[in-house]
């Protein structure tokens, strides 16, 4: 189970760290831009700036979370080994439910 594990875990890691970088870049070179159109820094650091998310942030983790629990229980019913494609196929699934419930959720509370 762990020799399957490290790739993923790397994947994932050099991908945040990818996308951390090309944030990092993409954020200056904005604020440069802008500061270079003659923006005062006030309306820099106010488009720059990024919203607060909140509980929003903690919905949306809860129902992943919550959803892939929900799933690792569903394996141990299942007439299938834990460690058979189709286990990691139900959590990725689950997952993804919890993703669509907090989208349909935070488009709910939006519209209010």
């Amino acid at each position: 189970m762990f020799d399957q594990l490290v790739p993923i875990v790397l994947f994932v890691s050099l991908a945040v760290a990818s996308i951390g970088i090309t944030r990092i870049v993409s954020d200056g070179r904005t604020r440069r831009k802008l500061i270079e159109a003659g923006a005062t820094p006030e309306q820099v650091q106010a488009i720059s700036a990024r919203p607060d998310p909140g509980l929003a942030d903690a919905l949306k983790w809860g129902l992943v979370i919550g959803a892939i629990g929900l799933a690792l229980i569903v394996i141990q019913f299942i007439p299938y080994r834990p460690d058979e494609p189709i286990s990691f196929g139900l959590v990725l699934v689950f997952g993804a439910g919890g993703l669509l419930a907090y989208y349909s959720t935070a488009r709910r509370l939006a519209d209010r």
